[in-house]
């Protein structure tokens, strides 16, 4: 289904994934990441619902970690029940193995995988793909390509495992699930959607002047979910996140104009009154009370926003309205540039204890198998990353916003994985949000920008 190979963009010398937190004030400068890197041991409020697991001569506990929403503990019946079957088929392959769920109850789910892995209070973790690199190239996972069989190998999405190995050539991890960000859009509106925003700009201009009431266009601008997106199309115009070094460059030279066209391009289209004003502070799912009313004509959203919004929420015939494409790009750049994220279960490195560090490999690649993948991704309306999951589950090759996803996923990157990401996507998002709804010049704000990623990055 997929050239499993093709995706990968870590052009930047395998280098270079997701983002998440720091701000553009130097009295918030310590970011997750720092914290992670400097003070590795410090006590954040975590730890985590755990039923206890009663062990019988002979057995031995693999504690796995996990949030709330991707566990056995969530609300919803169906995750319950997946979730619960993979522990389960588990114990029955090995019945000299128990797995006790460690459902976290921190604040902050990063900080709180740090912590459990560094202290060694948990043996497999469900991770988020930006903070992978940073215990990865600590050496704090076990590497499972030894452990991988070559159908496995095969039946993964390429890209998957490559990214995972770029950071220290060592696969910490398997991919569980992926997603890539769409363009969604009401066919009673846009009966021919665009491919580019120079081409959408007048539709959404006619959408705005023939339906009062009603947003042409909603994407998050006043977050890290919207420079997900924004990072496609900085690509797309041939931008580079770090040089061969790892160093950032993301502000750098005509990466920065790159960027100022993107600014420029939101900034123009709220001043017109084709993204709500809202959308400068808003998080990806401030679309949803819009979808809800009827009152949003396009938006850019994960691709789980069809299986999880639209056709639960809206009454039959309006979700029938709905469709999605590849996300638009720039007029004379490739189109269609989304980028790929995700979630990863990795096995802590277990150098004492041969027996116990099997039994942790041996988990995560079961959580990450055939039906493993299957089960929990439909029932939690994620993306799988095995070919085999996609071709053989009519949920996943007939739906039509799952079959878009994965038309989107081929021609989508892979952000670099390395450990300054996090921090680069916080400061692009703060950098937007003031673009946006204040009267500073966009150039006195990149170069601020600029300094704080450099003044973080002299910090790792």
């Amino acid at each position: 289904m997929f050239d499993s190979r093709k995706n990968l963009c870590l052009t930047e010398a395998t280098f270079d994934h997701t983002l998440g937190g720091i701000s553009m004030k130097l009295v918030r400068v310590l970011s997750i990441l720092l914290l992670l890197f400097v003070v590795p041991t410090m006590v954040f409020a975590g730890g985590g619902r755990e039923e206890q697991v009663q062990l019988e001569e002979g057995q031995i506990l693999v504690r796995f970690l996990v949030p709330r929403w991707a566990s056995t503990g969530d609300v919803r019946i169906e995750r319950q029940v997946a979730f619960q079957s993979v522990i389960d088929s588990f114990h029955a392959a090995n019945p000299n193995v128990r797995v006790q769920e460690v459902i976290s109850s921190a604040s902050n789910y990063d900080v709180d995988v740090a912590n459990q892995i560094n202290e060694g209070t948990v043996e497999v973790v469900w991770i988020n793909n930006p903070f992978y690199p940073t215990l990865q190239s600590q050496g704090k996972f076990a590497n499972l390509e030894p452990h991988l069989s070559a159908a496995d190998r095969e039946d993964f999405f390429g890209w998957t495992l490559d990214a995972l190995k770029s950071v220290n050539g060592e696969l910490g991890g398997l991919w569980h699930n992926t997603d890539v960000r769409l363009f969604f859009y009401r066919t009673d509106l846009i009966p021919n959607p665009p491919t580019t925003l120079e081409d959408f700009i007048p539709m959404a201009r006619r959408i705005r002047q023939n339906n009062p009431g009603v947003a042409p266009y909603f994407l998050s601008l006043g977050h890290t979910d919207g420079i997900i997106h924004a990072y496609g199309l900085f690509h797309s115009l041939g931008g580079r996140m770090v040089d061969n070094s790892g160093r950032p460059i993301v502000l750098e030279g005509e990466n920065r104009q790159r960027w100022a066209r993107v600014f420029q391009t939101y900034k123009q289209m709220m001043e017109e009154g084709l993204i709500p004003e809202s959308a400068a502070i808003a998080r990806e799912n401030g679309v949803v009370p819009l979808l809800l009313g009827g009152q949003v004509a396009a938006f850019v959203g994960n691709s789980n926003y069809g299986v999880r919004e639209i056709e639960p929420k809206l009454p039959a015939e309006e979700a029938a309205l709905w469709q999605a494409t590849p996300v638009l790009g720039f007029r004379g750049a490739p189109a269609g540039v989304g980028v790929s994220g995700g979630w990863v279960i990795s096995a802590r490195k277990i150098d004492d204890n041969p027996r116990l560090q099997q039994a942790a490999i041996d988990f995560a690649l079961h959580a990450t198998n055939f039906s493993a993948q299957r089960n929990t991704n439909k029932a939690g309306g994620w993306t799988p990353t095995r070919n085999s999951v996609f071709t053989s589950d009519p949920f996943f090759s007939e739906d039509r916003f799952m079959a878009t996803t994965a038309v989107a996923l081929e021609t989508a990157i892979v952000r670099p994985l390395v450990p300054i990401a996090p921090v680069i996507a916080q400061t692009l998002a703060d950098a937007l949000s003031l673009y946006l709804t204040t009267g500073r010049s966009l150039d006195a704000i990149l170069e601020e920008a600029n300094r704080t990623i450099l003044a973080e990055y002299g910090r790792l």
